[in-house]
């Protein structure tokens, strides 16, 4: 034989991470031709960075989700996202937030399948991979790639990693990776819980992990600091204020019925909203009796049913009640935000856990009839979902 099995195996494993990039990059970027390219805030927050600032005085004014202080605009989000796109923009001066992000998007499909393998079959991790790149919302957020779903995006791909890393035992990198993962959406730090439990009987790894993790602590207070003259202040309790007094239709109480006091940012009785929006939420009926999908989301009832069976509570082993405890702590800080989403198809705050629930899928999945036609379903009702998305402008 020419090569070996090992050999041989390695090679195809590259073809199909290959082939999935590519795949995934082309189809992303023919669905989306001519992005509208709007909320970028990521895009000018890198520009500020390459010239040392923390401010983003050009940032256009219509411009939500912004602080201004003292005559400067800050912003609040977490400062990993902005730093990602500083390479691309000092080699592309003309680069845009949305290419990139559909750049990052396909690496996940690859990562994915590169994570998903260690617990099922080549067939299927491609099959897995495929359905997170067309059947989930992370195939809304990857082409979009406005603020919001950017950081999603970024934050999967360190997440991802992390999780390579971890299975792989290389901790003190699995710990650095998930800070990075932190660094770009604040809940998934929570999803330390799985760390946590995986390695409580394994003193050694458990510290190294911790110790790559503490990379978070200088950045992030330095970057409070920095910004508010505060080590924990980062400036969305003001977004938060803004959204409460304005007419902006950020939650779907505004849909039940526009009267009900607002909740706190983060407040137990937003908990039943993200649910229904998480799980349930349909589809709207049009005063033409058409199908149209929900501004405020569509729960992965509708969107991602494939998804309901890594979330069947039966987990007969430890690593899958791991996964499933991260994976809820996660969740369970989202399920407090006061905001469910907005001009999204399917449920965006999902990506901040969705590495856990694809794990717990693919350790459940067994390829048949039932598993395609849920396979088909998702993805047809997404690539509806997407395409009715950019029609509608959002």
């Amino acid at each position: 034989m020419i090569f070996r099995k090992p050999v041989f195996q390695k090679f195809k494993h590259i073809f199909i991470c290959l082939f999935l990039f590519v795949g995934t990059y082309i189809i992303y970027k023919s669905v989306y031709t001519q992005p509208r390219n709007w909320y970028d805030h990521y895009l000018y927050q890198a520009r500020s960075f390459i010239t040392l600032r923390v401010d983003v005085p050009d940032l256009p004014d219509f411009y939500q989700d912004k602080v201004v202080i003292n005559g400067k605009t800050l912003l609040p989000f977490p400062p990993l996202p902005g730093a990602i796109l500083i390479p691309f923009i000092l080699l592309f001066k003309s680069v845009t937030q949305q290419q990139v992000s559909v750049l990052i998007a396909s690496v996940n499909i690859f990562l994915a399948y590169v994570l998903l393998k260690k617990f099922t079959n080549s067939k299927n991790a491609i099959l897995l991979s495929v359905f997170l790149a067309f059947g989930t919302v992370h195939f809304w957020a990857g082409i979009v790639g406005t603020t919001w779903y950017f950081a999603h995006i970024v934050a999967i791909t360190f997440f991802l990693l992390s999780l390579i890393c971890h299975f792989n035992k290389r901790d003190f990198l699995a710990g650095i990776l998930f800070a990075l993962a932190g660094l770009c959406r604040y809940p998934i730090l929570f999803g330390g819980v799985f760390f946590l439990l995986q390695l409580f009987k394994e003193r050694k790894r458990l510290l190294n992990f911790l110790a790559g993790a503490f990379v978070f602590i200088p950045i992030q207070l330095g970057y409070d600091w920095a910004r508010f003259g505060s080590l924990f202040q980062t400036g969305y309790v003001e977004i938060y204020k803004d959204y409460i007094h304005s007419s902006y239709p950020y939650t779907i109480l505004q849909l039940f019925n526009s009267k009900i006091p607002y909740f706190g940012y983060m407040d137990p009785r937003n908990i039943p909203l993200h649910l229904f929006t998480f799980l349930v939420f349909p589809p709207i009926i049009t005063q033409t009796l058409a199908i149209s999908p929900s501004p405020y989301g569509m729960g992965i009832l509708f969107t991602s049913p494939l998804l309901l069976l890594g979330l069947l509570p039966h987990f007969k082993v430890k690593l899958q009640r791991n996964l499933f405890f991260g994976a809820a702590s996660i969740a369970f800080v989202d399920f407090l935000h006061y905001m469910q989403g907005w001009v999204q198809f399917g449920y965006r705050f999902l990506l901040d856990f969705l590495p856990f629930v694809l794990i717990l899928l693919a350790i459940k999945f067994k390829l048949n009839k039932k598993i395609l036609l849920l396979l088909f379903i998702s993805i047809a009702v997404n690539f509806w979902g997407v395409m009715e998305g950019i029609k509608l402008g959002w």
